[in-house]
């Protein structure tokens, strides 16, 4: 079986070019100073296929914005839909990411990590 190229998102709504300029702004605003960052949720998630078990944060002051297993885990906002990114991947990436969809109306397209895709 061959795998298909995955389906292109729609151009970005008023609205998610609205939030994710104030997720932009709110991160930028915890990096500076973390008690901004609001009451933290913490939930467990069994998945399935394959067998694992996940540990979610997010923090209420950061609407769309998760943590995943720690702080050695993964990052990923709900406005970037198929993207993670590392703890100092953060202020380098995902905020430019977010601003640049809140500016221009643009996603990401490639890996700017130098990992592969």
């Amino acid at each position: 079986m061959t795998k298909r190229a995955p389906k292109p998102l729609p151009p970005p709504t008023d609205d998610e070019r609205r939030r994710a300029g104030e997720a932009a702004q709110a991160l930028r605003a915890a990096i500076a100073d973390p008690s901004t960052m609001g009451t933290k949720s913490t939930a467990h998630v069994d998945l399935v296929r394959p067998r694992r078990g996940e540990w979610w944060e997010s923090w209420a002051n950061l609407p769309g914005f998760h943590r995943i297993n720690g702080k050695r885990g993964r990052y990923i906002h709900a406005l970037l839909p198929g993207w993670s990114y590392t703890q100092r991947e953060i202020r380098a990436e995902m905020i430019p990411d977010l601003e640049a969809l809140a500016e221009r109306g643009e996603r990401p397209t490639e890996d700017t990590s130098g990992r592969a895709a």
